[in-house]
């Protein structure tokens, strides 16, 4: 085992599409945190990390190529590489309480585990329950590594199902990064009576929920998301033409035409239920979009009073917001508090208890 003078990150994803993803986010923001401080970092991932923006990067990867499948596993498997090294702590930006701790300090950046009892597309057929099947069956070796780190969840509602989980405590919850300043450029007061949902396009963002709640209140919707899953897409279209709801549907915009659509659109609709937290919410409130949100989910404890548990109770609570500009920019101001300056203030609080 070789012994370094560095943070280990743990990103089992960065530089493939979750680069791009809200994970991904938290995986750039993370290193950032460490070159703010002048910490030296190491990355370990799945796959082989050639750079980083124009950076060289140092890394560590089990396998030389991309491997688009089995992403839960990745972050199992990460471990081969991590454990090979002995760093001033391991930074696990990938939520899975691989066994680390008898190594160095280990500390756990995580949102809801998808062996927690949060619905998702893993509890939702025969085949995604066979798929988390071998997951669960190592869960007590989880429990036993969760409980001798440092956890740290993305949301009160991540805490709850961590806890429950993995029979730990969680020591501490800070919500993920934002990019709040750019989506403030499409604040406005006057909007068009149309709602936004974003989301990647897969059978696990619940985007169905959208074109339902579109056919049940008769107001129009835009769905924009990155393409993951073209038969998924597919069936949204012809979902859309069944039931006669009024919805576009466009694929990997560039940010500036995101920006130009929310600008012109009035409510966020979220359709994932159990989502751990679901930064799209955040974006759409820094722009003026009042968000209506699951009930089921992190986000509903931001904004508790647009929560909703049924298709119907949410298509009646847009219709009630969808013409309402008073709340515009409360909930934009209300945006603040997520910038990723912030994030990065409080993660780095809690990884100064480990430098000493």
């Amino acid at each position: 085992m070789k012994k370094i003078k560095k943070v280990a990150i743990i990103a089992h994803g960065l530089g493939s599409s979750r680069g791009y993803s809200g994970e991904g986010k938290v995986y750039f923001e993370g290193i950032k945190t460490l070159e703010e401080h002048n910490l030296g970092y190491i990355i370990i991932s799945f796959s082989k990390i050639s750079s980083l923006d124009y950076r060289k990067i140092e890394s560590k990867y089990v396998i030389p190529f991309k491997l688009r499948k089995f992403d839960k596993y990745q972050r199992l498997l990460v471990w081969l590489a991590a454990r090979k090294i002995k760093p001033l702590f391991y930074l696990n930006l990938s939520g899975v309480p691989i066994p680390l701790s008898k190594i160095s300090h280990h500390v756990i950046y995580a949102g809801a585990p998808a062996i927690s009892t949060a619905p998702s597309k893993y509890s939702s057929s025969l085949f995604w329950k066979l798929y988390l099947l071998p997951f669960k069956i190592i869960t007590k070796k989880l429990s036993d590594e969760a409980k001798k780190a440092y956890i740290i969840a993305n949301s009160y509602y991540s805490l709850k199902k961590i806890e429950e989980a993995y029979n730990t405590k969680v020591k501490k919850v800070i919500y993920p990064p934002v990019d709040v300043d750019f989506y403030k450029r499409a604040f406005s007061e006057n909007k068009s009576s149309q709602f936004l949902t974003i989301g990647r396009i897969e059978r696990g963002k619940m985007l169905e929920n959208s074109i339902k709640v579109s056919a049940k209140s008769g107001i129009r919707g835009i769905i924009i998301g990155s393409l993951g899953d073209k038969k998924y897409l597919h069936y949204l279209q012809k979902l859309t033409k069944r039931l006669n709801a009024k919805i576009d549907i466009y694929t990997d915009l560039p940010p500036e035409k995101v920006l130009e659509i929310m600008r012109n659109t009035s409510v966020y609709f979220h359709p994932t239920i159990g989502e751990h937290f679901g930064i799209p919410v955040i974006e759409a409130m820094a722009a003026g979009l009042v968000p209506v949100v699951p009930k089921e989910s992190g986000s509903a404890e931001i904004i508790p009073e647009y929560s909703y548990n049924t298709i119907d109770e949410a298509s009646e609570l847009i219709k009630k917001i969808i013409n309402d500009e008073i709340k515009r920019k409360e909930i934009s101001e209300k945006a603040e508090d997520f910038k990723s300056e912030k994030f990065r203030e409080r993660l780095y609080a809690e990884l100064e208890k480990f430098l000493y």
